[in-house]
C-alpha cells in the first residue's frame, strides 16, 4: 500500500531538500501545500505523514500572513487532537511549539552556517554533532506535552518530540550537499546578506560538503528512527 506525504511548504523554491527523495524511497506519495500562495490542505484523512518545511516569515506574523493562524490550527489537530505522524524543520519546529501552547520569540543571537548541537541520551543521535543552521527566531519555551532532546550554544530547544508520533528540529536537516549547491540565486543572495560576506554562501557550501558524512548520518539516524517508530 503507497503511503501519503503531504509537504508544507512556505517559500516557492524551497524543495525540501533531501527528504522527498527519501520519503519517496519509502514508498510514499509525496505531494505538497503551498500556504503562502494561499493553498489549504483541505480533508487530511487519507494523509498518513506530514512535514512542515522552513520559511522566511515568523509564526507571530498572523498580521502579515493571515493563512499561519490556520496553519497552527491544523497542526494543533493533527498532533494534539489526532496524534498523527509530523516532522517539523526550522520554521516547522517553531509552528509545532507555538500550535501545542509553547512560546516562540527572536534568538539573542542568529546560528547561520555549520554548528554544533548536544543531544540527550533519549535521543537516537546522543552526543554532540555537526548541523546545518539559518535561523533568527527560536522556541523559547516548549509546549508542555514536548520533551526536549537538543540544544546548542546559543538555542535552548534544538529538537523536540510529542510523544513517538512528533518531532521537530531548529537545524535543517533536509540539506545536504546538493541541496545546498542548489539553492536558488535569491537564497545565496539572502545567505551573503545574512553572514554581511560577499563569499558567506561559497564558504557556507564548502563547510557543508566537508561536514556531509556527519550530516548525512545524523539525517538518515533521526529519519529511519522516526519510521521505525511508526512501524513504517
Amino acid at each position: 500500500m503507497t503511503r501519503s506525504a503531504l509537504v508544507f511548504r512556505h517559500m516557492s523554491d524551497d524543495t525540501g531538500g533531501c527528504f522527498p527523495h527519501l520519503l519517496r524511497q519509502r514508498g510514499f506519495d509525496v505531494s505538497f501545500t503551498e500556504w503562502h500562495m494561499g493553498e489549504t490542505p483541505g480533508d487530511l484523512s487519507s494523509v498518513d505523514l506530514v512535514v512542515v518545511l522552513g520559511g522566511a516569515q515568523q509564526v507571530w506574523e498572523e498580521t502579515e500572513h493571515s493563512w499561519l493562524a490556520t496553519e497552527k490550527a491544523v497542526i494543533r489537530d493533527w498532533v494534539a487532537m489526532r496524534a498523527k505522524p509530523y516532522i517539523g524543520l526550522c520554521l516547522g519546529h517553531q509552528l509545532l511549539a507555538t500550535s501545542l501552547g509553547g512560546e516562540v520569540g527572536y534568538a539573542d543571537t542568529s546560528e547561520v552556517g555549520v554548528c554544533a548541537v548536544s543531544f540527550d541520551d533519549a535521543s537516537p543521535v546522543a552526543g554532540r554533532r555537526s548541523v546545518t543552521q539559518w535561523h533568527s527566531a527560536e522556541v523559547k519555551r516548549a509546549p508542555e506535552a514536548a520533551r526536549v532532546h537538543g540544544s546548542s550554544d546559543l538555542c535552548a530547544i534544538q529538537m523536540m518530540t510529542v510523544g513517538t508520533h512528533a518531532y521537530s528540529t531548529q537545524f535543517h536537516h533536509e540539506w545536504d550537499a546538493t541541496t545546498v549547491r542548489g539553492w536558488s540565486s535569491n537564497w545565496q543572495t539572502e545567505m551573503n546578506k545574512t553572514i554581511r560576506s560577499d563569499d558567506g554562501y561559497a564558504r557556507f557550501v564548502g563547510h557543508v560538503e566537508d561536514a556531509q558524512p556527519q550530516l548525512t548520518s545524523l539525517t538518515q539516524t533521526l529519519f529511519n528512527t522516526f519510521m521505525a517508530e511508526q512501524g513504517w
